[in-house]
């Protein structure tokens, strides 16, 4: 077992990379720079708090910096229900698809005004919908009271992570530099792909709506999807590896994705 000391030592060394990470998460969450400093500091404080749990059940079945990552998602996670509660979209915006659920959480919870998540979903989605239309299916939604805090103890920090999302294999580079590259190679992967294969990439693994969801949205026979999707896999990885992204990190980032 790893002695107090030791442990506290771990931690000062990987302060910096604790930072970058948490404010990696923070901005793909639009957090303000005050609430993204509050954030790290009582992510900070917590892990302290509980004598670096955390730390001590890393077992080197991963780099630190990618266990880190994960450790600090889910830290997030307790942090924004600590804040503004939990959070589940309405059943009118399941109906509508993933870009009304999107839409009414980048309003409804994450407090953007219409504008905002307008431009949100533009930058995020090629083929999002008119403002108008946005503005139209805003007004559907049911008005949601405000969300009530959770509240979180630092023993939320001694469970140990299982579970890799793509943003966090994205996030686990500790060189800011490395990561940018390949956050950068991603995006221009996803813009040469057709639209169709870019939004239903989107939809099955960023929205994580299930296969049977995306054909019912998309109009599309479920059992030719399947095939859709992996031809659509097999091109991104092919796109990562052509922009320069190492063979090896390809298949990672894309195996992440498609499982």
């Amino acid at each position: 077992m790893t002695e107090g000391s030791d442990l506290e030592a771990l931690f000062l060394q990987n302060i910096g990379a604790i930072e970058r990470i948490a404010s990696a998460i923070c901005r793909r969450h639009s957090l303000s720079r005050e609430d993204t400093e509050d954030f790290t500091s009582s992510f900070n404080a917590r892990l302290i708090e509980s004598g670096y749990a955390a730390l001590s059940k890393f077992r080197g079945g991963s780099s630190l910096t990618t266990y880190l990552t994960v450790v600090i998602a889910m830290a997030f996670r307790d942090y924004r229900a600590e804040r503004w509660g939990r959070w589940r979209p309405s059943a009118i915006a399941r109906a509508g698809g993933p870009i009304a659920v999107r839409l009414e959480t980048l309003v409804y919870r994450d407090g953007l005004s219409l504008d905002e998540a307008i431009e949100t979903l533009r930058s995020a989605i090629a083929s999002s919908p008119s403002a108008r239309e946005l503005a139209k299916m805003l007004t559907r939604f049911p008005r949601r009271a405000p969300l009530r805090p959770v509240e979180v103890g630092p023993e939320s920090l001694a469970v140990t992570p299982t579970e890799y999302s793509a943003d966090d294999m994205v996030s686990s580079h500790s060189d800011d530099d490395e990561r940018s590259a390949i956050e950068a190679a991603l995006t221009r992967a996803l813009g040469k792909l057709p639209a169709e294969e870019r939004l239903m990439l989107r939809m099955r693994y960023w929205e994580k709506l299930s296969v049977a969801d995306v054909a019912r949205v998309l109009a599309l026979p479920q059992k030719s999807l399947y095939r859709k999707i992996d031809r659509a896999l097999i091109s991104l990885r092919a796109q990562l590896e052509a922009a320069g992204v190492s063979r090896e990190q390809a298949q990672s980032l894309v195996g992440t994705i498609g499982q």
